[in-house]
């Protein structure tokens, strides 16, 4: 059960940081407006450095609760899948157009054996 709600959780945090304040879509990789520490840091309201596109206040709070799950003691056999989607929504190499591939390695590291997953796990079916 918890794994299920940690993809989830996973993909909603992806896909909020795809989408930084201005309104406009991450889609290419180093896009501004990443959700990284450092653009965290840059996007407060003290130090903001670019105020038109900096990460949105729904993707700073998905990441939060995201690394929160690192504490709770339901998710803590699943803390290593924890800890890569964290690096992957943080990571300002990611982009709206890595989502397939976000969501076939969560799928892969939380449901290795389901064999009627097997279509998410592998992106290329996707493609037409």
């Amino acid at each position: 059960m918890y794994s299920f709600r940690l993809i989830a959780k996973s993909l909603t945090a992806f896909l909020a940081a795809q989408m930084p304040s201005d309104a406009s879509l991450r889609l290419s990789p180093n896009a501004p407006g990443a959700l990284g520490s450092k653009s965290l840091e840059a996007s407060s309201p003290q130090h903001s450095s670019s105020p038109t596109c900096s990460p949105s206040q729904q993707a700073r709070q998905a990441l939060a609760h995201l690394e929160s799950l690192r504490t709770r003691k339901e998710y803590a056999s699943l803390r290593e899948t924890t800890d890569m989607a964290i690096e992957l929504v943080t990571s300002p190499q990611m982009s709206l157009r890595d989502a397939r591939m976000f969501l076939s390695r969560l799928v892969t590291a939380v449901f290795p054996d389901v064999s009627y997953l097997e279509i998410i796990r592998r992106p290329s079916v996707w493609t037409s």
